[in-house]
């Protein structure tokens, strides 16, 4: 198993040991993949503020004695 971090402060030489090791420049491959997962993630992430943010107003909607029930159908 690869530092993730250690290879983006250091493509260069990771690329040159893999080099070593038979593998040609892939780095940047990995560095591709990783920014890949980093923007699903930041998404992600955003999605379930959304969804926590709607079911706090679903809350406050029962606590308050309203019909929920078209706002639960969006969650």
């Amino acid at each position: 198993m690869h530092d993730i971090k250690y290879i983006r402060e250091n493509p260069n030489d990771f690329d040159a040991a893999m080099e070593r090791r038979g593998l040609d420049g892939v780095s940047a491959e990995i560095l591709a993949l990783d920014e890949d997962r980093r923007a699903v993630q930041t998404t992600l992430q955003e999605l379930q503020a959304q969804r926590n943010a709607e079911s706090r107003r679903i809350g406050d909607i029962k606590k308050a004695g309203g019909d929920a029930s078209a706002a639960m159908d969006s969650v």
